[in-house]
C-alpha cells in the first residue's frame, strides 16, 4: 500500500502526482492519502488521485496505525472477498482516472476505461453484489459512489442475463460511461444537500449530451455506448429526457442502464436523504409502470433482492433524515 502526504491544493503538484501514482492505480495498490487541507476540492483531488481512504494529515499516529493495519489487514484477507476488493480497488482508481480526464478536457484514458470493464466483470462473477456495495459506501464523493454503484450493479445484471462476454463488456463499458458528461457539470451543483432549483436541474439536465459529445468527440465507442450516455434518462412512455423518446425507440440495453441508474439512485447516501432499503428501491422500480421495462425489472429483481443484501438498512442510521431528491 502507499501512505501519500502532499499538498493537493496546487495544481501542479497534482498533475506530477497523477504521472508518479499512475502505475500504482493500475496495479489497484490500496492508497492512504493524509489531507493537509480537508476542503472539498482537496478530497475530490485525493479520490481522482486513487485514494481509498484519507485522514487529516495531523491525525493521531493511533489512528494512523489503525487506518494502515486495517488496510493492510485487508489485503492479506484469503477468499472471495479479498478478490472483489481487489477489482474493486482497480475499478475504483480506473473511474478515478476516467473522470478527472472527463473534467479537465483531456483525452480520455482508453486502457482505463477498459482495465475497469475487466475489473468489475471479474467481481460480478463471483455473484456477491453485498460485498461491492459494502465497498462502494466508502466512497465519500457522491458521483463517484453513484458510478462504481450503477456499474458494479449493471455487471451483475448482465451476468444474470447470461449475456455473452463480449455483450457484457459492452454493457459494463456503457454502464462506466454513462455519467461521464457530469463530469462538465458545476461540483456546488452536483454535490448540492438538497433540492436543485428548476435552473440547477436545467443544468444537470444536460449531462447526457455533453456525455454523448465528449464520447463522439473522442471517437471508436460502440453505437450502444452512445445511445445510453445520450439515452439513460429516457422513459418509454415518452417522459424522460433529452428527447423524450418512446417506446421501440430505446434500445434494450439503454432499458437495463436505466434500470440501474434509478436504482442505485434510490439506495445511495446523500447530504438531503436516507439510502432506501432494497425492497423498497425496488418495488418504486415496480411502480413505474409504462417507463420502465416490465420484463426487465423482473428479472432485475433477482439480481438486487438475492441474499442477505437487506443488509443494505443499517446504513440508514448513518445518513440525515429522508428527503424528496431528483434522479439524475
Amino acid at each position: 500500500m502507499l501512505v501519500v502526504d502532499l499538498d493537493l491544493s496546487g495544481r501542479g503538484a497534482v498533475e506530477t502526482a497523477r504521472h508518479a501514482l499512475a502505475p500504482h492505480r493500475r496495479a489497484g495498490t490500496p492508497s492512504l492519502f493524509l489531507l493537509r487541507d480537508s476542503s472539498a476540492h482537496c478530497l475530490m483531488q485525493a479520490n481522482a488521485l486513487g485514494a481509498r481512504e484519507t485522514l487529516p494529515a495531523d491525525a493521531p499516529p493511533a489512528l494512523l496505525l489503525d487506518t494502515v493495519g486495517a488496510m493492510l489487514g485487508l489485503m492479506g484477507e484469503a477468499g472471495e472477498g479479498a478478490r472483489i476488493e481487489r477489482h474493486f480497488v482497480a475499478a475504483s482508481a480506473a473511474l478515478a482516472d476516467l473522470l478527472d480526464a472527463a473534467g479537465s478536457g483531456g483525452r480520455l484514458p482508453i486502457t482505463a476505461i477498459n482495465d475497469s470493464i475487466e475489473a468489475l466483470n471479474r467481481a460480478a462473477d463471483g455473484g456477491d453484489l453485498n460485498a461491492w456495495l459494502d465497498m462502494v459506501w466508502r466512497h465519500d464523493d457522491a458521483t463517484y459512489q453513484h458510478c462504481l454503484l450503477v456499474s458494479g450493479i449493471a455487471a451483475a445484471f448482465a451476468q444474470r442475463l447470461g449475456f455473452r462476454e463480449a455483450d457484457r463488456r459492452l454493457i459494463t463499458g456503457a454502464a462506466v460511461l454513462h455519467d461521464v458528461g457530469k463530469a462538465r457539470i458545476p461540483l456546488d451543483i452536483l454535490h448540492k444537500p438538497g433540492r436543485l432549483t428548476a435552473a440547477e436541474w436545467e443544468v444537470v439536465q444536460r449531462h447526457p449530451q455533453i456525455g454523448h459529445d465528449m464520447l463522439v468527440a473522442e471517437g471508436g465507442f460502440d453505437p450502444m455506448v452512445l445511445a445510453v450516455a445520450l439515452s439513460h434518462h429516457e422513459h418509454l412512455d415518452g417522459s424522460g429526457y433529452p428527447h423524450g423518446l418512446r417506446g421501440a425507440q430505446i434500445p434494450d440495453p439503454v432499458r437495463m442502464i436505466t434500470i440501474c441508474d434509478i436504482y442505485a439512485a434510490l439506495i445511495e447516501r446523500r447530504a438531503y436523504k436516507q439510502p432506501m432499503p432494497p425492497e423498497e428501491a425496488y418495488a418504486v422500480l415496480v411502480e413505474m409502470q409504462g417507463k420502465l421495462d416490465r420484463d426487465l425489472v423482473r428479472v432485475f429483481g433477482d439480481v438486487v433482492l438475492a441474499g442477505s443484501i437487506a443488509r443494505l438498512g443499517r446504513y440508514r442510521a448513518s445518513a440525515p433524515g429522508r428527503g424528496v431528491g431528483k434522479v439524475a
